[in-house]
């Protein structure tokens, strides 16, 4: 990421930066074009970022470009995954903040820029853009300084990448290398300059041995390294060298790239200016005059006079130029140029440390920030609005959808109630009717049976008394013996008749009508399977207290669960009799589980002697009652 900085404004190594030259930009119609299109719906915003990516790039000096950046920030800050574009959108106010020579921005941005989530070695990127600063401003001592805190960074690159713990870019490190020298060989200083150039081999080694690197970066780290290289030939008056190396990297700056490569062609337009920028300082230092001139007027066609240092440091080398070529009048008259220029620049700094270029900058952005933040409040205070009246929307049609649910739970509890009220009273009516039915038929069957053969037998037994010793007594006696025989098979086939209860085959039906009644199938998804053979075998009276049961157990399904499935069974198991219900509801809370509904199922239960089981979470509830056959 740092090199989006480096490619933009800090590629000039030896010369100072510079300020948009005052005439009309001819990339105001590009950026008004863009944003219409945009505007009107013409383009994509993944085309439109694109397209702002490109132009800002080759439009870094425009003063106005951060109002042209408006609705890019916008998009950015509304959504950007990465932080990836947030930062870049820095980088372009650093450069066009570093071109116009307004120090004051370049400091203030580039703390906004390394407080973005994502910045790598933030402490680091501080020292690169004051290093920037300080050869902008032509401080050598103090940019050498700065490189030397920060030494230890490039120091460790070679054992960062064999570690695998490497998280730089390979070209902006490669090209802070080649930076650094111009300021060493300024300072004349061969020992750290020829040091430099050691650990630059050695940074580059260990970069193209990286797996990942594209060729391109390669290629690049391979010129930074060679330009860097180049000061240390000139510092060892090895012209010959320099000159060869330079060519060689006018000749790798000067093939075709494509166009559509925005970053790519910058670079290598850079390169190609600063390697020709070299070569006509090294003619210039041994003399050679034609070469110079002939290099003097590639710069010139290469830097188009789009920034005053440009200009400035073009005419520095004019002079130099017609100095030796004993034409010192014209040197004069360039010079005199020179400090003009120099003044414009004076009076710049001057006015930029006057008005506080910093707290300016702080204030505007905090009035942005400010003026984005109402908009983004009054955004959310219009969603809030429509949340709220779409939340009490909701809330009173889930109010009125449980009123109703309410309203018909109690409906069906009321009818289940009532159906279940009509059963038990014919089932009691039933049981009443049946035992003085039995009481009635018992008398009956006591006087024309059991009490006539007693009568009979009571009759023989004073025969025999009185005949005892006659002949025929025998044959009393055989007589008494049979209706005794007679009277006991009588009592015991009529005590087995009246302990066997005739079976109601209704009673399975009654409990069926009765779940189909309270527990509607437009509602509830049943599954009811009702063993009737067990069923039927129970007591009149059992059937009677687990017809409460039942009762109570679906009441509770209607008014408390909550639920959309029901599974009822009565099935036989090791001679037992067992109720299952189970609903998929939400479960019992501390009231319902003391309430009077499921009180009133454990006493039925503790009356027939029952089993009973309830489990309940916020799955549903169960209820198991186990009664002994």
């Amino acid at each position: 990421m740092l090199l989006w900085v480096l490619c933009m404004f800090t590629f000039a190594c030896c010369l100072p930066s510079g300020i948009y030259a005052q005439e009309e930009n001819t990339y105001d119609k590009h950026w008004q074009r863009i944003n219409q299109a945009y505007q009107k719906g013409s383009i994509t915003s993944t085309r439109y970022l694109d397209m702002v990516d490109s132009l800002a790039l080759t439009d870094v000096a425009n003063p106005r470009l951060k109002e042209y950046l408006y609705t890019y920030k916008e998009l950015v800050w509304k959504n950007d995954p990465t932080k990836m574009r947030r930062r870049r959108y820095y980088h372009f106010l650093i450069s066009n903040a570093k071109v116009n020579g307004q120090s004051g921005k370049v400091l203030y941005y580039v703390e906004k820029f390394v407080k973005e989530p994502g910045t790598n070695d933030p402490g680091h990127y501080r020292n690169v853009i004051k290093m920037q600063l300080f050869i902008a401003a032509e401080d050598v001592r103090n940019a050498a300084a700065v490189f030397e805190k920060d030494s230890s960074y490039y120091y460790n690159i070679p054992n960062k990448i064999a570690n695998g713990t490497y998280k730089g870019d390979p070209q902006s490190d490669q090209f802070l290398f080649y930076q650094m020298a111009p300021v060493f060989f300024g300072l004349k200083d061969s020992a750290r300059l020829l040091h430099l150039i050691h650990m630059a081999g050695q940074t580059y080694n260990s970069f193209i041995n990286m797996k990942d690197l594209s060729l391109w970066d390669k290629e690049m780290c391979y010129a930074f390294f060679r330009a860097a290289q180049c000061f240390g030939y000139r510092q060892q008056q090895k012209t010959d060298s320099a000159e060869k190396v330079l060519k060689e990297l006018r000749a790798y700056a000067s093939l075709p790239m494509d166009p559509n490569q925005t970053r790519q062609v910058i670079l290598q337009k850079q390169l190609l200016q600063n390697v020709t920028g070299q070569l006509l300082d090294v003619y210039i230092s041994v003399g050679k005059i034609d070469s110079a001139k002939k290099y003097q007027e590639i710069a010139e066609q290469l830097s188009g006079m789009d920034f005053i240092e440009d200009h400035l440091a073009l005419l520095k080398s004019r002079s130099q130029i017609q100095a030796l070529s004993g034409d010192y009048k014209s040197a004069f008259n360039t010079m005199e140029q020179i400090f003009q220029i120099t003044d414009t620049l004076l009076k710049r700094k001057t006015v930029e440390i006057s008005e506080n270029m910093y707290a300016q900058t702080l204030a505007e952005d905090k009035k942005e920030e400010a003026t984005l933040l109402i908009a983004e409040k009054r955004k959310l205070i219009a969603i809030a609005t429509l949340g709220t009246i779409v939340l009490i929307s909701i809330i009173a049609l889930l109010y009125y959808r449980g009123k109703a649910r309410e309203r018909k739970a109690k409906q069906s509890i009321d009818g289940l109630n009532r159906a279940t009220a009509l059963q038990i009273a014919e089932l009691e009516e039933r049981n009443r009717i049946e035992q003085q039915m039995e009481k009635k038929k018992l008398g009956l069957e006591l006087h024309d049976g059991l009490a006539n053969q007693l009568a009979h037998l009571k009759i023989l037994s004073e025969i025999a008394i009185a005949d005892v010793g006659k002949p025929g007594a025998l044959n009393v006696l055989t007589k008494i013996n049979e209706l005794t025989n007679t009277a006991y098979e009588t009592t015991r086939s009529k005590s087995h008749d009246w302990y066997k209860i005739k079976e109601d085959t209704a009673y399975a039906a009654k409990i069926s009508g009765i779940i189909s009644n309270a527990l509607p199938d437009e509602i509830f998804q049943k599954e009811i399977s009702i063993d009737e053979y067990h069923l039927n075998a129970l007591p009149l009276s059992t059937k009677i207290e687990l017809m409460y049961i039942i009762q109570e157990s679906i009441t509770n399904v209607l008014k408390h669960a909550k639920s959309t499935k029901v599974m009822l069974l009565i099935y036989e198991e090791f001679e037992n009799l067992v109720f299952r219900i189970k609903d998929n509801g939400r479960g019992l809370d501390s009231r319902s589980k003391s309430g009077i509904g499921l009180t009133s199922i454990k006493e039925r239960c503790t009356a027939l002697k029952a089993k009973l089981d309830i489990s309940s979470d916020k799955e549903g509830t169960e209820i198991l009652v186990t009664i002994p056959l």
